[in-house]
């Protein structure tokens, strides 16, 4: 042991954290496995950004002055580097256990990167960095992002998920542990107006929706008036009308896996876990009824104000809700007022084909309902001469291909004509 090189109490820290010093430099970063010590680097540059003014200074360096262009560089690179290092370990890992005939008994990198952010020390770093995330250079926001997701679903799919389920689940935990001050700033992220950059909302909506792919995070979301008014109104009230394409559509996204239960069935663990959050959607559409759907959700998104994309998805959204089985409370409840009758035989005469075909799927169900209530019954008994007659021209070149389609209409039109 005498002959054997001690490392001293924080070494790595002494070729310079950030300015790239000798062992210490970016060279030294993308070379690293150890993701701990990746790990507090990340912590320690975050801390220099945050305290630097919001733009760095740039580096005045001279290009003929290389040999102090290492020692110039930003808190900023060191941060890209080690999230990026951090990423790769763990991606790589996964195609080690995936590929190799002779699996590694346990996820070694994803579990010591949970164990690091569990840790006393770092349980603060990934809220941090999601707060904070505007603050980060492109590439940084893109490493975070990959992170975050790659921890909350690395166990649901591959032929080695079974290694990974632990790490997975313990994230997951982490997550809810920190869920508020978490999704606060997802949701933030989403208001480019604040910081200018559509990739910031992008990658805030991927982590939303990773979320949405786990009941105890769903829960945590929809569980309560409070959480919906939080976390989900702003989507209703904002980010779904905002200008830019890209942000709107993203929004418009999440909304639709809030509202099916996270319909992306194939992350998913299992029928109970699907069934679980149906139930938890049901719940809180039929608790929250008034201000998300007589409030918001017809006014906002299937009025004529309303643009093509935003009236066709919630249209989906909607048609997605009614024909769901643990929904029957809400179904009953839709179909059974004027008002929405109104609206979507509204819509049913839209100038865009695709937008009459999605009308056509929700009209069917007031048409379909057994127990109409009379003001519903007389709008459809007054107005049937003329739905019939417009039924039957609607989409005729469809009837040919889709053989559902064709006995549906057929349907709608023989209930119409029999009132």
């Amino acid at each position: 042991m005498s002959g054997e090189s001690v490392p001293k109490p924080f070494e790595w820290l002494s070729g310079g954290l950030f300015f790239g010093k000798g062992k210490g430099g970016i060279q030294s970063v993308d070379s690293c496995k150890d993701v701990l010590q990746l790990l507090n680097g990340i912590d320690e540059s975050l801390t220099a950004i945050l305290n630097e003014p919001e733009k760095e200074t740039e580096n005045t360096t001279s290009e003929a002055d290389d040999s102090k262009a290492n020692e110039m560089l930003s808190p900023s690179k060191f941060l890209e580097a080690r999230l990026n290092r951090v990423r790769v370990l763990l991606y790589d890992e996964r195609r080690v256990t995936s590929q190799h005939e002779n699996r590694w008994s346990s996820a070694a990198v994803a579990g010591a990167t949970m164990q690091a952010l569990r840790g006393e020390s770092l349980q603060h770093l990934m809220p941090k960095l999601i707060e904070f995330l505007p603050r980060l250079t492109f590439e940084s926001r893109k490493h975070v992002a990959s992170v975050f997701n790659y921890l909350l679903v690395c166990g649901f799919e591959g032929s080695d998920r079974d290694l990974y389920t632990a790490t997975m689940t313990a994230f997951r935990d982490y997550v809810a542990a920190n869920f508020d001050s978490i999704l606060t700033h997802v949701v933030k992220g989403y208001d480019c107006s604040t910081h200018g950059t559509t990739d910031v909302g992008l990658h805030s909506g991927s982590m939303y929706r990773s979320c949405l792919k786990h009941v105890i995070l769903y829960r945590e979301l929809v569980g309560t008036t409070e959480r919906v008014e939080k976390y989900v109104l702003p989507l209703l009230d904002t980010y779904v009308h905002v200008p830019n394409f890209d942000i709107s559509s993203c929004a418009m996204e999440s909304l639709k896996l809030v509202f099916t239960a996270g319909s992306d069935a194939s992350f998913i663990g299992d029928e109970t876990a699907q069934r679980q959050m149906a139930e938890l959607a049901a719940a809180f559409l039929t608790r929250d009824y008034e201000i998300i759907w007589d409030e918001r959700f017809n006014p906002k998104l299937m009025s004529d104000q309303a643009n093509y994309m935003t009236k066709r998805v919630a249209l989906q959204i909607l048609s997605t809700v009614l024909l769901t089985r643990s929904n029957y409370a809400i179904m009953i409840k839709y179909v059974n007022s004027r008002k929405n009758l109104i609206l979507v035989m509204h819509l049913l005469r839209d100038t865009s084909p695709h937008i009459t075909l999605d009308a056509f799927h929700v009209f069917k169900v007031f048409v379909a309902n057994p127990n109409k209530i009379p003001e519903v019954t007389k709008i459809l008994k007054d107005n049937s001469p003329k739905l019939c007659a417009y039924l039957e021209t609607l989409h005729q070149d469809k009837e040919a291909s889709d053989t559902q389609f064709r006995d549906e209409k057929a349907l709608i039109i023989q209930t119409l004509r029999a009132l």
